[in-house]
């Protein structure tokens, strides 16, 4: 046997990886033919025995996913530790400049993932065997992350108050008289902001903020609570929330109904492998479990939109409509790639200028 693949062979089958690189690591086991790879990964997991999730999701998304890989591999543990997107990240950072590697994947929204993949040397680069069947617009070329669901981002009014002629389409179509003194928007940063900016410039996406604000918003603090004022009558509309939770309301009776304004906000949650994972076998399964169909069609029946082709979201209403704009392609991604700290804080700077304190 050659030295280079005796030392391959070696490598792959110590307990964990923590004090080196995975990049050899990770070439070897995606080199084998795919029922061998997967046996190699179940059987080194049985050994190391556990896996660490870091995550900023959802509880509901967690459990859902923790459950089904837990029951598709029984023989390892798989812990989490959940934390604020800021919070996660910080966190990461300090374990990673004081030697502890503690994480064997990250899975976790934008503001996570993209100072993760910012910070040299957290992230490994890993092309899984699943991201084959994931679009473009979910992924980044070098495998530093993987988009693992969108939250569809939009704009819910009063089904039972708002005229269908009044119901708008665009951003623009907002100031409409009728809906002054009838908006609540969020005290925090909105991420519809960065739209604005995007396809208009500064100075225009300025104009627009300020005339919105003219509007006589209602600032409320939180998503949650916003929904609140809608169901209670005390605004008509409200922007910048996840189709998930308004879905879950309809379901219970709710009177509110939502439209994907043009363009619609695709929020991702993403995977990202450290470079370091104690448990490397565990984390590589659990990675390839997330996006895989199986992995996949449980985050769809939570409401969330699967970014894996051939995989649809739980309510066909928003399956529907989701469809046409990926079609029409009238979105835009949030994705670690795309998460820029600096440009993020004028967005912010904006938001606060021209929505929050002219509207107090």
């Amino acid at each position: 046997m050659r030295r280079g693949t005796w030392l391959a062979l070696w490598f792959f089958w110590l307990p964990g990886v923590a004090l080196g690189d995975v990049g050899s690591f990770l070439a070897s086991v995606n080199k084998l033919p795919p029922a061998e790879r997967h046996q190699r990964l179940v059987e080194g997991a049985k050994k190391e025995g556990e896996v660490m999730l870091y995550t900023s999701s959802g509880q509901e998304e967690i459990d859902a996913l923790t459950t089904l890989f837990a029951r598709t591999y029984p023989l390892v543990k798989i812990r989490y530790l959940k934390k604020g997107g800021s919070q996660l990240f910080k966190i990461s950072q300090m374990e990673f400049h004081g030697g502890q590697f503690l994480a064997d994947l990250y899975w976790a929204g934008t503001s996570t993932v993209g100072p993760l993949i910012r910070e040299k040397g957290i992230v490994a680069r890993f092309l899984s065997p699943e991201r084959m069947v994931i679009p473009d617009d979910f992924k980044d070329k070098q495998g530093l992350w993987t988009g693992t669901r969108n939250s569809i981002v939009v704009f819910v009014y009063h089904a039972k108050k708002v005229p269908a002629e009044k119901v708008p389409r665009r951003y623009e179509d907002l100031l409409d008289p009728f809906w002054k003194g009838n908006l609540s928007v969020d005290t925090n940063p909105g991420r519809w902001t960065r739209v604005m900016v995007e396809r208009s410039g500064w100075e225009k996406a300025a104009e627009y903020h300020r005339k919105l604000s003219g509007q006589e918003l209602r600032l409320t603090r939180g998503r949650s609570a916003r929904l609140q004022l809608l169901l209670a009558g005390e605004s008509l509309g409200t922007l910048d929330i996840n189709a998930d939770n308004v879905v879950g309301l309809q379901r219970q009776g709710a009177p509110l109904e939502y439209v994907l304004l043009d363009p619609t906000i695709l929020s991702l949650t993403s995977i990202a492998l450290p470079n370091h994972p104690p448990h490397p076998h565990a984390a590589i399964l659990l990675y390839d479990f997330v996006i895989s169909e199986k992995g996949q069609r449980e985050l769809a029946a939570e409401d969330n939109a699967p970014v894996r082709d051939g995989v649809e979201i739980k309510n066909r209403e928003l399956a529907g409509r989701y469809q046409t704009i990926k079609a029409e392609r009238k979105f835009v991604v949030q994705s670690p790639d795309n998460h820029d700290p600096e440009v993020e804080e004028r967005y912010d700077r904006l938001y606060v200028k021209t929505i929050v304190r002219r509207s107090r």
